[in-house]
């Protein structure tokens, strides 16, 4: 089990605008993207119900609890501005992966851009 792909899902509501979370994101990239065992975060905002993400997809549950601890022991979430009791946290196994071949969209080095 140890080798299977997890997904971590984190959401929160910041004191922050999003003008701002965005800034500091964009400026975390390179970090993010040296993140041991990191295959793909996507950062994401619900304008509807003002919820912020990330979605994280790491090579194993190993590195995925590795990243988690460093999240909570280097107090990220002052810097993103969370508020406490909006925090919520999944973390998953990938049992099946289907990737679409009717999209505009291929895998890329997104960090580039």
């Amino acid at each position: 089990m140890l080798e299977e792909k997890t997904i971590v899902n984190v959401q929160f509501k910041s004191t922050l605008s999003h003008e701002k979370l965005y800034e500091i994101s964009n400026k975390n990239k390179s970090e993010m993207a040296s993140v041991k065992g990191l295959i793909i975060k996507y950062y994401y905002i619900n304008p509807e119900t003002n919820v912020i993400g990330g979605t994280y997809l790491f090579e194993n549950i190993g590195f995925a609890r590795d990243y988690l601890r460093f999240f909570f022991l280097k107090g990220i979430g002052l810097k993103y501005g969370i508020i406490p009791e909006t925090l919520k946290m999944e973390i998953g196994n990938v049992n099946l992966e289907i990737k679409g071949n009717n999209t505009k969209y291929s895998l890329k080095d997104y960090n580039s851009s």
